[in-house]
Formats: C-alpha cells, sequence, structure tokens
C-alpha cells in the first residue's frame, strides 16, 4: 500500500452514506483522524433515518433526512457524489457508475443490499407509497369496508421487528379509535417457531403476550407462499390458506454484487470479524451489503466499528482492533410503551438477554450506534433538513414521555456496551 496524497496521510475511501458509512466516519476521526484522509463516495447528499417510517401511517415519526456534506465537513472528510460501480483491487482504484476514477489506500465498502418486495400483491413496508398505501388500509379497516388484516413475515427476511410493530400499533390504533375489534381480524404469519426469536425465549414470551392482548392472532412455522383470492397461501402445503383481505409484508434483501469484489451467490461480500475482504488487498466491508444474516442498523454500525477500529490500527494509531460480536438491540413501538429488546446474539450469553419497558442502552434509539446514535440527538437540529429541524428525534421524545410516566429507567450509559 502506498500513501499516495502530500500529507501522507492514509486515503480512506468509504463508499456508502448510510448508518455503516457514517458510523466508520465518526470512529476513524476520534480513533485516527491525523493519519487519515477520509472521502465518502456517495449517490445522494443526504443521509435518510429509516427506522420510523413504518411508524409514518399513524403520524408517529417519520423517515428523516440530514445534510451528509455538512457532517464530513465537520470530520474533516470530503465528500464526492456517486455510486460505486467496481473496483480494480490491484491498482487501488474504483470505478463510479458515472465512469470517473478514485484512488484510495484501503476502501471501506458500505453500499448496503438491494430491496425488492417478497410477496406480490402485498403492500411492503417502506417500498414506494408504502406510507399512502398502509393509511388508506386503515382507514378502509376503521371504515369496515374489509376486516381481515394479515402481516406476513417473508420466509428470508432479515430483520422482521417492523411487522410487529405495524400489527401491535394498528390494534392500538382501532381501540383509541373505538373501532369495535369485533369482527376485524388481524394476524401476523411468521415462519419463526417463536415471536421474534432472534432475541430469545423472554422477549418471545413478552411479544407473544403484547400481541394477544392487542387481538392479533398468531400463526408461527408458516411460510407465505403468495397471496390469492383473499388468502395468503402458506407451506407447507398441509396448511390451509389464511383467511386475508388485505396483506402487508417486508421486502428481501439481496447483495450488491459488484465487480472486483467477492461474492455469493446472493452477491453479499464475505467479510471477517474485522471487516476484512478476503482475496483482495486493502478492502474492508460493513453494513447490509456484507454476508451476515441479520440486516439491521444497530448491527451495521457494530460491523463499521470493527472495521474502522482495524483501520485505524491499519494507519498506525494507537488503538486495539476488537473483533465484531453482534449484539443485538430492538426498540420495539406498540402503540403504547415501547419495549426494549437485547441479545447477545455471537451465542452461549443467554443470560444476558433482556425485555424491558426501561430502555437497555442510551441514547434509545431505533439504531444504537456507538458513535452515530449520540451524535445526532446533539446535532439533530443543525443537521436536519427542512421541517425535520423541528424538535428532538422521536425515539428520544418516546423516552422522555417514558421518563414522565416513571418508566425512564437507564441502565447503559454512553459508551456502556456499545459495540
Amino acid at each position: 500500500m502506498t500513501k499516495a496524497n502530500g500529507k501522507g496521510n492514509m486515503r480512506v475511501l468509504i463508499a456508502g452514506g448510510g448508518v455503516a458509512a457514517l458510523e466508520a466516519l465518526l470512529t476513524l476521526h476520534e480513533l485516527a483522524g491525523d493519519r487519515t484522509s477520509i472521502r465518502l463516495l456517495t449517490p445522494e447528499p443526504d443521509f435518510t433515518y429509516r427506522p420510523l417510517a413504518v411508524g409514518e401511517p399513524f403520524g408517529l415519526g417519520r423517515a428523516r433526512r440530514y445534510d451528509l456534506r455538512r457532517i464530513c465537513q465537520e470530520h474533516g472528510a470530503a465528500l464526492t457524489a456517486g455510486a460505486l460501480e467496481s473496483v480494480d483491487a490491484a491498482g487501488h482504484r474504483v470505478r463510479t457508475a458515472t465512469g470517473s476514477d478514485l484512488d484510495y489506500d484501503v476502501l471501506l465498502i458500505t453500499v448496503g443490499g438491494k430491496v425488492s418486495p417478497a410477496l406480490p400483491g402485498a403492500v411492503t413496508v417502506a417500498g414506494p407509497g408504502y406510507t399512502g398505501r398502509f393509511r388508506t388500509i386503515l382507514e378502509q379497516l376503521e371504515g369496515h369496508r374489509f376486516r381481515r388484516l394479515t402481516f406476513a413475515v417473508p420466509t428470508r427476511a432479515a430483520w422482521p421487528l417492523p411487522l410487529y410493530e405495524l400489527a401491535l400499533m394498528t390494534a392500538a390504533r382501532l381501540n383509541a379509535h373505538e373501532v369495535p375489534m369485533r369482527g376485524v381480524e388481524l394476524r401476523l404469519v411468521t415462519p419463526e417457531a417463536r415471536p421474534l426469536e432472534l432475541f430469545g425465549a423472554a422477549a418471545s414470551a413478552e411479544v407473544e403476550a403484547l400481541l394477544e392482548r392487542a387481538g392479533v392472532e398468531l400463526l408461527t412455522g408458516l411460510h407465505a407462499v403468495a397471496v390469492e383470492d383473499g388468502a395468503l397461501v402458506v407451506a407447507p402445503r398441509s396448511s390451509p390458506a389464511v383467511p386475508a383481505d388485505r396483506v402487508v409484508s417486508l421486502p428481501t434483501v439481496s447483495g450488491p454484487s459488484i465487480e472486483g469484489i467477492p461474492s455469493d451467490a446472493d452477491g453479499f461480500i464475505p467479510a471477517d470479524s474485522h471487516g476484512v475482504v478476503p482475496g483482495v488487498p486493502d478492502v474492508y466491508a460493513a453494513g447490509d451489503a456484507i454476508a451476515f444474516p441479520v440486516k439491521q442498523g444497530g448491527i451495521a454500525a457494530q460491523q463499521a466499528d470493527a472495521a474502522a477500529e482495524s483501520i485505524a490500527d491499519f494507519a498506525g494509531a494507537d488503538v486495539t482492533p476488537e473483533p465484531f460480536r453482534p449484539v443485538l438491540r430492538g426498540m420495539l413501538l406498540t402503540g403504547d410503551r415501547p419495549r426494549y429488546l437485547r441479545a447477545e446474539i455471537s451465542g452461549g450469553r443467554g443470560e444476558d438477554w433482556e425485555v424491558a419497558e426501561h430502555a437497555l442502552w442510551w441514547p434509545p434509539s431505533k439504531i444504537a450506534g456507538r458513535r452515530l446514535a449520540p451524535y445526532l440527538g446533539v446535532h439533530h437540529r443543525e443537521l436536519a433538513r427542512g421541517r425535520d429541524a423541528d424538535g428532538l428525534p422521536v425515539e428520544v421524545e418516546i423516552e422522555l414521555e417514558a421518563r414522565a410516566a416513571g418508566t425512564g429507567k437507564v441502565t447503559a450509559l454512553p459508551g456502556d456496551d456499545m459495540r
């Protein structure tokens, strides 16, 4: 590797503009800012914070946009508009979709995955027109224009939690508006053995109880196959079709399949626990683009931390890089008080799996990034675009409301087990 710029700093090119890209940028700036020259390559001018989009039809939140150029300027990084097209690993050069070339000493790929509908005929959460289409579903359900609504977790869902939120918030909305639940049928169909089983037995039991109290029928061990004639066809074949006037589902994610970078059959990039991509020199990867089964913002941030620490060490910074050890954190919106779920999915630590009505990490954001979440919390107003600059992020407002109700106990402080 040659350090080609005039200052002799390691040129780090981060391809992407999402959670993993920004977490890596903040980490590198903190650990090796004087040893690296960082450039962000991204096709979009904004970072879009998407986890709250699931609540848009209910008026509980919205996708928020933050100015990437200002974030880069604040952290001494350059920003280049463009999408990563291919990588010449031997020449330490990338080509963008517009045909321009960029040189690097180290490349970190955080471009995310390709999202597509999983179930034709269903409304796809966060897909094109999702907010308007689901608002129409709510209005029609409240107006008794149909009565059977089914939420179907697809077989290859990389992150099922948003569908549980939709089911619970829909039930809460109907009850709050005094729409009689008698005659309305809400169902949640999942291939999981238990609801949100990634979080362990205690969380599954809590979610199962929440669904039961809300009046949502839970059907586990079923794979959604197709939407046909007022029903959801499921597998195994011996199972009867699930009655459904409308079906809501999640998208599936495939890999980016970047020319010059190894990938598996689904296009995902292999990477070790430090984010190193095998077989290509000085290339790292993190986030939804890599071959890790769970696609979630907090997990992407942890992968970015591991990769950035390794790069900082490579640049000569005084840091001991820690490998990626996944800790899953999920804030479940319920239409009432949220539930905070935490699990160490690397195995062997079942006693640490928790579910609570109080925050298990701080700040209590949907994306529990070690550096990104606190940074956005502090700089939200100055970075946000347009009307998003008004007020605090919704998840912080939720936590403040919980504190006012006497339930806002915080057991994880900044920097405490946020990896």
